[in-house]
């Protein structure tokens, strides 16, 4: 639906005048405000003369981000956007999506959050919760909060993108995430709250740092940190009821457990282990489909065993079951590496992270595979042994595809999909230049990073972005619109099934392993509309009892970036 055929919106009531309307972005028109606006809102002589529309702001905007010579001078204009006036920012960002999407969200977001000491001037918008007050966190997010909230997306800095623990600096990419939300499912972003939980820090340049702003303590753990966050979850379910609970970049171990332990308490979902987990599971679905593979036929190696690897293992497990194997089955067609090599039963205990334990591989079946000097079996001699026909990297080892590796699974395999999903883009795996000159142009590659198109036999091939962004909105939005009281397994299954058949190379293998990123909001709205069917099927969806009525809930809260009339109360 175009902006041109929405309904007129209700006009909002304020009781804010003069300098203090303007700066308030959700209220803040600009120079869109109306002679009538300008005279009753007292207005009068803090704008130019002009009225202008939306499209003519957006115009300038775009002229002025053209202008700028680096991304984190675009980062910083868009955040400075962000806080003046919310409707423009968000229409900027629908409108030059390709281009301004990777500065308010990854690559560029990582840079900014490092940066967050140096950078931070005035409040970034969200809610900080420090240990300290804890005893108050349900006063503090009341306070936080100026209407409904239906949205929480927290974190607690740990484990950001592949950078690590971030400290309050973390706070940049909720926001982030929260412009991904509206951007791609229309979630309005009013009724969303960005949360960082300043449990410490245990980086030494944050914590010697006079300039960082967070607590200058090492991070809670143990009894301690748990106490936190079962205050936090508290504090939630007291002042925000039935609200959506998005766990983001929390270190590996706190994760799972926080996850595995607060899911059923309220709705939430967590997009490290899930979000990222559906992607690569639409996007090797999508690749078998194109490449005429059964599921049942593959052997997957995942390399890497943090929160993303083991998440996605677990996904694949699920996506192999539902193609006809048994769980034992499943299992056995994946080979997980981390750091200690491939993970196998015959380990110390504490060199298995406890979520890859149920994949260990048995210590009998090794007795061929060849160990280094350090007795570990590396990620060549499984791809000797094993012969993959998928090849995941989620470790942050940047170019731990060698050319050797590659040549030797594309030697086995006609259409090896070979997915390096570390980001930012200097972690990530291997090049998809190299991968596809290495494969003679058959692999089948996605990245988690963006990459220019490569050309293969006098064709550019676009390069697909495992970008989260193509399912969580979708699957967030949708659980909100519904009123989901969980957000089950189930519903997830339904969103990746949803995305994989909307990646281009499900029909056919030369094209694309992602939709094109001008796409994201129709593939979020196929998404949202499968999630919600799918919570209406589970009986969780509080909203609706039915199809139509889901639909129809999707719908109604759908948040466009329009302007709507302004009145005095």
């Amino acid at each position: 639906m175009s902006a041109s055929s929405l309904p007129t919106p209700a006009p909002l009531t304020t009781s804010l005048r003069g300098r203090q309307l303007l700066a308030d972005p959700q209220f803040n028109k600009g120079t869109a405000f109306s002679r009538a606006e300008r005279l009753q809102l007292g207005l009068e002589g803090l704008l130019p003369h002009a009225v202008e529309s939306l499209d003519i702001q957006v115009a300038r905007v775009w002229k002025a981000f053209c202008s700028l010579a680096s991304d984190m001078e675009k980062f910083r204009f868009a955040h400075g956007l962000r806080q003046t006036n919310s409707i423009l920012f968000h229409r900027f960002l629908a409108d030059h999506v390709e281009a301004v999407l990777p500065i308010v969200y990854t690559p560029t977001v990582g840079t900014a959050i490092q940066r967050f000491s140096l950078d931070y001037r005035s409040p970034a918008g969200g809610v900080f919760l420090a240990a300290a007050d804890q005893d108050r966190f349900a006063a503090v997010l009341r306070q936080a909060a100026s209407g409904p909230i239906d949205l929480i997306l927290v974190t607690d800095a740990q484990g950001i993108l592949g950078i690590g623990d971030q400290g309050v600096g973390g706070i940049e990419i909720c926001q982030g995430k929260l412009a991904v939300y509206t951007l791609c499912a229309g979630l309005d972003p009013h009724r969303a709250l960005p949360v960082v939980l300043d449990v410490g820090t245990d980086r030494p340049g944050l914590l010697d740092d006079p300039l960082y702003p967070g607590s200058h303590q090492p991070r809670l753990a143990g009894a301690a940190y748990d106490a936190l966050i079962a205050r936090f979850v508290q504090a939630v379910t007291e002042v925000f009821p039935g609200a959506l609970l998005h766990w983001e970049d929390f270190g590996v171990g706190n994760a799972h457990r926080n996850l595995a332990r607060y899911r059923q308490q309220l709705p939430s979902f967590n997009d490290d282990i899930q979000g990222t987990r559906g992607v690569a599971c639409a996007v090797v679905r999508a690749a078998s489909q194109g490449a005429g593979v059964p599921l049942a036929e593959h052997r997957i190696v995942v390399f890497g065993a943090g929160t993303a690897g083991c998440g996605i293992a677990d996904g694949l497990v699920r996506l192999l079951q539902r193609s006809g194997l048994s769980a034992t089955e499943a299992r056995q067609r994946l080979w997980l590496i981390d750091r200690h090599g491939l993970v196998h039963t015959g380990q110390p205990p504490e060199q298995i992270p406890e979520m890859a334990r149920g994949l260990a591989r048995p210590l009998a079946e090794l007795e061929a595979f060849r160990r280094d000097a350090a007795g570990t079996i590396g990620l060549l001699e499984v791809v000797e042994r094993v012969c993959p026909t998928v090849l995941i990297g989620t470790s942050t080892v940047a170019g731990a595809f060698t050319q050797q590796v590659v040549e030797r699974m594309a030697a086995a395999v006609a259409r090896p999909i070979i997915l390096p999903l570390s980001n930012p883009t200097r972690l990530a795996e291997a090049q998809p230049a190299d991968l596809l000159r290495w494969s003679e142009g058959r692999a089948l590659v996605a990245t988690g990073s963006p990459f220019a198109p490569v050309e293969v036999g006098g064709r550019l091939r676009r390069i697909g972005q495992c970008n989260n962004c193509f399912l969580f909105p979708g699957l967030g939005f949708a659980s909100v619109a519904v009123g989901a009281s969980e957000v089950s397994e189930a519903m997830i299954d339904a969103g990746l099934e949803a995305l994989a058949r909307r990646i281009p190379a499900w029909s056919d293998p030369e094209a694309p392993l992602m939709p094109d990123l001008t796409e994201v909001a129709v593939v979020s709205t196929a998404v949202a509309e499968a999630v919600a069917l799918a919570a209406v099927q589970a009986g969780v969806a509080r909203f609706a009892s039915t199809a139509e009525q889901a639909l129809a809930c999707l719908e109604q809260a759908r948040w466009h970036p329009t302007y709507r009339a302004v009145v005095g109360a």
